[in-house]
């Protein structure tokens, strides 16, 4: 296997620093230490810190994006693959590498915003389509509206990432889950 590129190693240092510390309290210096860059290869491959970031982001939305896709994209019951998303492993004490960013005031620069928009798209849309798919089988009631549920599983997720890295209790985010599992049992339930 060939050796990363310097402006690969600076892509792979900046996606970890995002993810420790966030795009604010990393500066130049860490990525150059954690890169093993020379003074300046940042400079000479990306011409701003934000332009790397947004580079890093890019590559970590469509990772993430294709992931997301995979899950979904089988022949499974609608109700079963939402149910197999919700419960994947995830370390919540660490909250979304996404949903972090969110709360910086960096997230009004298009380089990082979009790259955050992009997979949180990606996830609404998946949820929707697969709950318009699980409203064909006759598992989710006709009344309700799978675009709102779809926001609706998406904001109790994210929420419950936020509060167990807040409290750093991963129970939080189980109780999180369990709580949108309640939602689309309640949605799927004959009257």
């Amino acid at each position: 296997m060939p050796k990363p590129s310097k402006r690969e190693q600076l892509v792979e240092a900046t996606k970890e620093l995002l993810w420790e510390v966030g795009f604010e309290s990393m500066s130049p210096r860490d990525i150059q230490t954690r890169s093993a860059a020379r003074p300046g290869s940042l400079y000479h491959h990306f011409p701003s810190k934000l332009a790397l970031a947004g580079a890093a982001m890019d590559e970590l939305a469509q990772a993430d994006i294709q992931r997301v896709n995979a899950i979904f994209a089988t022949d499974a019951p609608a109700m079963d693959t939402l149910e197999r998303y919700l419960l994947s492993k995830k370390d919540a004490t660490r909250g979304c590498r996404f949903g972090r960013l969110a709360y910086e005031t960096s997230i009004e620069h298009d380089e990082l915003r979009e790259p955050v928009a992009a997979i949180f798209d990606a996830v609404r849309a998946n949820f929707a389509a697969t709950l318009v798919r699980a409203q064909a089988e006759g598992t989710l009631r006709p009344g309700v509206d799978p675009d709102k549920l779809a926001v609706t599983l998406l904001a109790t997720v994210q929420g419950g990432w936020v509060l167990a890295r807040s409290y750093q209790d991963e129970t939080i985010a189980r109780q999180a889950i369990e709580g949108a599992l309640s939602l689309l049992r309640e949605a799927s339930r004959d009257d």
